[in-house]
């Protein structure tokens, strides 16, 4: 008689575990689904840099916003709205970072005639935009552009004669 109360005895802990088990089996499910939704919701591809020389007229919604990084970038003619310009580009020398190569750029703008105040009467900035998808190091080329500091589309070009904003 014990053999049969011991056969019923594992068989109700069977029957007791298998809602757990089911259970375990459910949440993980679920959870795993969650990840692989959450993965493809903020998981970006590096941005495809356009061709960006200077002249070359630029649309982001980060840019825009002024965020400090892209996901989406596309080159349109200055003629039509855009987010930013290019007005210069540099080279990352050793021991540059981005700010370095930011106060670059302010000086190129000056050189092309646009100075700070100017910039700023017209709330526009400058800023630099490094043109690879990892930290920029010695010898990457850094792109500057100039952008309305509040996120206002610019119409036409900003360092051009005769430009508008």
């Amino acid at each position: 008689m014990e053999d049969a109360e011991g056969a019923t005895s594992d068989a109700t802990s069977r029957r007791r575990r298998w809602p757990l088990v089911a259970g375990v089996v459910l949440a993980l499910a679920v959870v795993a689904g969650c990840a692989a939704l959450t993965g493809r919701l903020v998981h970006h591809d590096a941005v495809r840099l356009p061709t960006i020389v200077v002249g070359t007229c630029l649309t982001s919604p980060d840019l825009a916003t002024g965020s400090s990084s892209l996901r989406k970038l596309g080159a349109v003619d200055c003629a039509k709205t855009h987010d930013a310009e290019v007005f210069a580009l540099r080279t990352m020398g050793s021991g540059d970072d981005l700010a370095t190569i930011g106060w670059r750029c302010l000086g190129a703008a000056e050189d092309l005639g646009v100075g700070a105040s100017a910039l700023d009467s017209r709330s526009l900035e400058v800023r630099p935009l490094a043109l690879t998808d990892t930290t920029p190091t010695t010898g990457d080329t850094v792109a500057c552009f100039v952008r309305h500091s509040g996120g206002t589309p610019l119409r036409g070009a900003v360092f051009s004669t005769g430009s508008s904003q």
